[in-house]
């Protein structure tokens, strides 16, 4: 008996070794083959070898950037038709100041999208301000609605703009609202979407909708992060902030509100906001619905006072190579006098942590803007594994103490902004669909640090010497959170 029973037994545990082996081997054989950074080729081997089977599976759904060939199909096809759209678009380099414009062909090479003159931009830094005024143009909105969403929550404000849209689909206004089937999950099952799908007008579409079959065909955890709103073919929104009411968004996770700015465009670059969104409902979605071509002889209307050179660089797999990353990096090479970062996460990889070092050591004046508090701990915990050398090199790091701190801008010698939905993290720099607007002004760019400087009021700064007395405990988190940090 006892040999019947073991016999088995070991049969089956030296196939569980044999399967476990070839897991590991699998997975760091194609981490060999597949060209990933070497920190993030050491978190997947790392993670398959201390758990291979929940490894190997996760490897699997997260490990390549890969949307399946019937998006990438799309994607090929949508990209010659921006080409062909935007063909002139190297003709609009020249518009850039003459000492940017080698950061100006870099972007709209990275792009596609040209660089406009005749476009402004009115910067927001209310989240009930810009609700209100999103309402009140959409009351006002005669023939189109498009508006794109990583996250679109219900409660306050948010359902007030919900309930502009239908107002408007009711007087004939054709609208097209797309948002994140994963940010917006909770959304798309709410009686505010059963209520766009009985309106005729209102056509709602989720983004990279997530089954066990496409999971297993490309990645799940690849989002559309990107927040546009255009109206009329006028005017545009965009920004950092989700269709939320800060008041009502995530009461329950103990951080504070949300802290976010936008810009309420007119002008040229209307026109790109809308293609971009004309892009991602046909590459993005499943839908049957044709999305309208943009009217161009709505283009050139935009307020004198806020005028200023700007153009839209997205990115996202497969559309350009990791614009984000190549773009931050050119901005803090060329910076001579200052830098302002205002980030919610941050991670930002060895290269971006080196070259922010080398500007404060050149002596340029290098301030980080971040949130003392997260919704993602172990974000904050591998973010603080890079402060000691940022510190030592003589960056300033602010943690911003009134809630999360979600604006996402950069300010370049008071002449050159970055600002959108980018974090500086990974997942932002590789993985999602991401937006920035690159604006050579320097009036923007003095409202965006006049901003800067009312978060700062609500901060404190980081201390070196106090910095170093932090607990062991702290640093192994931070440790071990640095590890998997290429995969957050």
């Amino acid at each position: 008996m006892f040999l019947s029973f073991s016999e088995p037994v070991t049969l089956i545990g030296l196939g569980a070794v044999i399967l476990q082996v070839s897991l590991t081997i699998g997975v760091v054989l194609r981490v060999m083959l597949t060209r990933h950074p070497p920190g993030s080729s050491f978190a997947w081997i790392l993670l398959t070898a201390v758990l291979p089977y929940a490894g190997f599976v996760l490897y699997l759904l997260f490990g390549e950037r890969t949307l399946g060939r019937w998006h990438a199909r799309k994607l090929r096809k949508e990209m010659r038709k921006r080409r062909q759209i935007f063909r002139h678009i190297m003709h609009t380099e020249a518009m850039a100041p003459d000492n940017y414009r080698d950061i100006s062909k870099l972007a709209t090479r990275l792009g596609k999208y040209p660089l406009t003159k005749r476009s402004s931009l009115r910067l927001l830094d209310d989240s009930d301000e810009t609700l209100t005024l999103l309402v009140r143009d959409i009351d006002n909105a005669k023939e189109l609605i498009a508006m794109e969403f990583y996250i679109w929550d219900v409660g306050g404000k948010a359902d007030d703009v919900s309930a502009a849209l239908i107002r408007a689909a009711r007087r004939g206004v054709e609208c097209y609202v797309l948002v994140d089937a994963i940010g917006s999950s909770k959304f798309l099952s709410s009686d505010w979407a059963r209520l766009f799908r009985y309106e005729k007008c209102i056509h709602l579409e989720s983004a990279l909708p997530v089954s066990l079959f496409s999971a297993l065909l490309s990645r799940a955890d690849i989002r559309l992060h990107r927040k546009i709103a255009v109206i009329d073919y006028r005017i545009a929104y965009s920004g950092s902030l989700n269709m939320v009411d800060p008041h009502y968004f995530k009461k329950n996770s103990n951080v504070g509100q949300w802290v976010d700015a936008m810009v309420r465009a007119k002008g040229e670059i209307v026109a790109s906001l809308f293609h971009l969104i004309n892009f991602d409902w046909k590459v993005l979605t499943e839908s049957e619905t044709t999305f309208p071509e943009f009217k161009d002889h709505f283009i050139g209307e935009f307020d004198s006072p806020d005028q200023a050179t700007v153009m839209i660089v997205p990115s996202g797999p497969g559309t350009t190579n990791d614009a984000n990353q190549r773009l931050i990096l050119e901005a803090i090479h060329r910076a001579k006098k200052e830098i302002e970062i205002v980030t919610p996460y941050f991670i930002p990889g060895e290269a971006l942590a080196l070259a922010l070092q080398n500007a404060a050591i050149k002596g340029v004046k290098v301030t980080l803007l971040l949130s003392e508090k997260s919704d993602a701990p172990m974000v904050n915990y591998a973010s603080h594994r890079y402060f000691d050398d940022l510190l030592k090199s003589g960056v300033r790091i602010l943690l911003y103490k009134k809630g999360i701190l979600h604006t996402k801008s950069i300010t370049v010698d008071g002449e050159l902004s970055l600002f959108g939905t980018v974090n500086m993290d990974m997942r932002s720099m590789h993985l999602n669909y991401e937006l920035m607007l690159l604006v050579f002004d320097e009036e923007f760019s003095r409202k965006v640090s006049a901003l800067n400087s009312t978060y700062a009021a609500f901060c404190s700064e980081i201390n070196l010497f106090y910095w170093y007395k932090r607990s062991i405990f702290e640093r192994m988190k931070e440790g071990a959170s640095y590890l998997l940090s290429p995969l957050l």
